[in-house]
């Protein structure tokens, strides 16, 4: 099992832990110390899930997933905001690098 799936890194470290990695470093490759205690940016993350990370991938890297399904939610909350403020859809189409179509499906979904 590969550690940039989402799940498997959710039960070797935790919720928590891993929402802690995924808002801060989400899209990212991180290397992972051999030994105990990290410094840089994993020391924040609790004891337990430091240990299980050194003990699983000490010495390699690691990809941090995004967490997309948060960021879609929030980049349609957006597009519903600006067409509601009077942006046109073109306008929001090329801000979200999307094409007009797919800005009429976000704004004709149920929130």
């Amino acid at each position: 099992m590969a550690l940039n799936d989402t799940r498997y890194l959710e039960r070797l470290i935790g919720r928590d832990a891993l929402e802690t990695l995924m808002q801060t470093y989400g899209g990212m490759v991180l290397r992972i110390a051999k030994r105990l205690p990290f410094s840089g940016p994993l020391c924040d993350l609790p004891a337990p899930a430091q240990e299980a990370l050194c003990a699983y991938a000490g010495g390699t890297m690691i990809y941090i997933p995004k967490d997309e399904k948060r960021d879609r939610a929030a980049r349609n909350a957006a597009i519903r905001a600006a067409y509601d403020g009077g942006e046109s859809v073109q306008s929001i189409a090329r801000r979200y690098r999307l094409t007009e179509r797919w800005v009429y499906e976000i704004l004709n979904r149920p929130d």
